[in-house]
């Protein structure tokens, strides 16, 4: 690839993406077209073959969020991109936007949102995250490349023992990155030869060594269908979704896009609840109207509110206490998060979340359940309807 790439007007990056239209029920087939030297998009309409949008500036979209796998808002149409639509795109963008697989085993779970730091301190992009319980045959799946190994057992017991979170990453040459920053296997030999290793800080023994990283690009696209999969005909696994004296918390793309993820994941997990449900949604605007349903005529500008879901991924979470003594988990978790308006909490609630890490009205970090009755509906169509 020459070094000018993306000086010049011409120079573009192609991509197959796909656009379900609600109108029409019917789902569209688009060449993206990304042009770097002044980040400009077109679409063309392969089907019917003809001019989609013409090439337009559109600032929310930078040469970063075009990669095959990603989901991109333009003129709030949602587009997922599957492919690439010529090899010079690939070559360009294969290695420096490469997807890997890794799982957060259930020894550390405890821990997520400092580990999620650790992983975008490391330079990867966290754009899948699914919480779940796994079955030993799915187990067994995970660690195909053990089988006939005596340590498999072991491994099968500690994974199957408690949740667990698998991770879709995007990095520069992330599969090789990934398994050099998870290191050795063993932990004991991780702090001795390996010392600054994901393993040598968190792992315990060799089975609960804290993490999992798919080997090779075969075992990735494997992994990654196994617990993300693209056919609405296979189920992952078992989502850690509990219903029971809980409330239903969404972390918004604002907070997510400006590196905050980690940071409110642990400010929640050192207070006095945990995580026990976590998954990363896209909303579409259908979707984002149906969740939000309950707050058209009483939200002063509800598109406003509706376009904080719509900005790119969002992550779910089931918020319960850590123990028996919270008693109203839904109650609490409300106050633990202040007003809505990130500004009037700073003045009177300067130790809430949307305080810390909310923006303004609607960028306001995180959604959480307002009334208590309305609860367990949106822990359901979160993790069961939109599933």
């Amino acid at each position: 690839m020459s070094s000018s790439f993306g000086t010049d007007y011409g120079d573009k990056l192609s991509f197959i993406a796909e656009w379900f239209d609600f109108d029409s029920a019917y789902q569209k087939r688009l060449l993206l077209n990304y042009y770097p030297v002044d980040s400009t998009v077109e679409l063309y309409d392969i089907d019917l073959k003809r001019p989609f949008l013409k090439r337009s500036f559109y600032e929310c979209i930078s040469r970063d969020d075009v990669f095959v796998g990603n989901k991109v808002r333009i003129y709030d149409r949602q587009l997922k991109i599957v492919d690439y639509a010529d090899c010079r795109t690939k070559t360009i963008i294969g290695n420096t936007r490469q997807h890997t697989f890794g799982v957060i085993k259930v020894s550390v779970i405890d821990k997520i949102g400092e580990i999620f730091n650790q992983i975008q301190d490391r330079h990867f992009e966290i754009i899948n995250v699914r919480m779940c319980r796994l079955k030993q045959a799915e187990c067994l799946e995970l660690y195909d490349h053990l089988r006939g190994s005596a340590f498999l057992p072991f491994v099968v017991d500690h994974m199957t023992s408690g949740p667990v979170v698998a991770l879709q990453l995007v990095g520069d040459n992330a599969i090789e990155r990934w398994k050099a920053n998870v290191g050795p296997t063993d932990p004991l030999e991780a702090r001795q030869t390996a010392p600054d290793t994901l393993r040598a800080i968190y792992g315990l023994e060799k089975a609960s060594n804290a993490f999992h990283a798919a080997d090779n690009c075969d075992a990735v696209t494997k992994k990654l269908n196994l617990f993300f999969p693209s056919d609405p005909g296979l189920r992952p696994p078992e989502t850690t979704l509990q219903l029971q004296n809980s409330t239903c918390c969404v972390i918004k793309p604002h907070a997510i896009s400006e590196g905050k993820l980690g940071y409110i994941i642990s400010f929640i997990t050192d207070a006095k609840f945990k995580i026990t449900a976590m998954q990363t949604f896209y909303f579409s605007n259908a979707n984002a109207e149906e969740f939000l349903e309950v707050y058209k005529g009483v939200v002063s500008d509800f598109h406003a509110l509706l376009m904080s879901f719509l900005d790119g991924p969002c992550i779910g979470l089931e918020i319960s206490g850590k123990s028996e003594d919270v008693g109203d988990v839904h109650g609490e978790f409300r106050k633990f998060c202040g007003p809505n308006d990130p500004e009037v909490a700073r003045q009177i609630r300067p130790n809430t979340l949307r305080a810390r890490f909310g923006l303004d009205k609607y960028k306001n970090a995180v959604h959480c359940t307002d009334l208590k009755e309305d609860t367990e509906l949106e822990l359901e169509y979160l993790f069961k309807i939109l599933s």
